[in-house]
């Protein structure tokens, strides 16, 4: 006999095509038609959907259902303000390591595999964990993992808004050149040119929720 099916598989499912459009900001969702796509429980149903809401990717509406929470801007312009100022702190701690050898061949590997995804259109997953990957080295290599715990909340919604920029034109070949200008800058031992590479790679995306485009209705008003 099968195992059922948790609200935790549930809850990463749902989230995973959240954060990927697959399910898109502002559209319905149902718990009977969720029960019946999963063979589940309501109450299974109802403790992966009480998370997102709790986490920010569902929003409930009294009388009128489960709604997949549209983009907030204001949040997305904050988590990527404490975004820039984490990374550029821990950038600054990391140019004064004096062996950072080890570090940049990871990174140069990370921008290698980078690199099959230059003329993707879409901000898909192995790229998603590529691009996380290349700044969890240079944070790892100064800080535990607990910084990204701490982060972790804002990341996944940063991920979601990085699907709409890439969507709104911005492709993956503009993200992977940043990388490797502040690859480039480290290796070259230049702070200045690295910190400035890191900021104008992170708040250029901040810049861009200015101009909402076609996707205007995944935003909240």
């Amino acid at each position: 006999m099968d195992k059922p099916i948790s609200s935790d598989v549930i809850y990463y499912d749902l989230l995973d095509k959240i954060i990927n459009l697959r399910l898109e900001p502002g559209s319905k969702l149902s718990e009977n038609q969720a029960c019946l796509e999963y063979n589940v429980s309501r109450s299974v149903v109802r403790n992966a959907f009480a998370r997102l809401t709790q986490n920010g990717f569902l929003t409930v509406y009294p009388q009128r259902g489960t709604y997949v929470s549209k983009i907030d801007l204001e949040y997305i312009r904050t988590a990527l303000l404490i975004r820039i100022s984490i990374e550029k702190e821990v950038l600054n701690r990391f140019m004064k390591k004096d062996n950072k050898e080890d570090v940049i061949s990871k990174m140069e590997e990370n921008i290698n595999q980078q690199l099959k995804f230059y003329n993707e259109n879409d901000y898909i997953e192995e790229f998603r964990r590529l691009d996380e990957q290349f700044h969890e080295y240079i944070m790892l290599s100064v800080e535990t993992n607990n910084i990204l715990a701490l982060l972790n909340e804002h990341l996944l919604h940063i991920s979601r808004w990085r699907n709409v920029y890439v969507k709104s034109g911005y492709r993956l070949a503009k993200l992977i050149d940043e990388h490797k200008l502040i690859l480039d800058a480290i290796k070259e031992n230049n702070c200045e040119r690295a910190l400035e590479g890191i900021s104008n790679h992170i708040d250029t995306v901040s810049t861009v929720i200015n101009s909402k485009g076609e996707f205007s209705h995944y935003f909240i008003d």
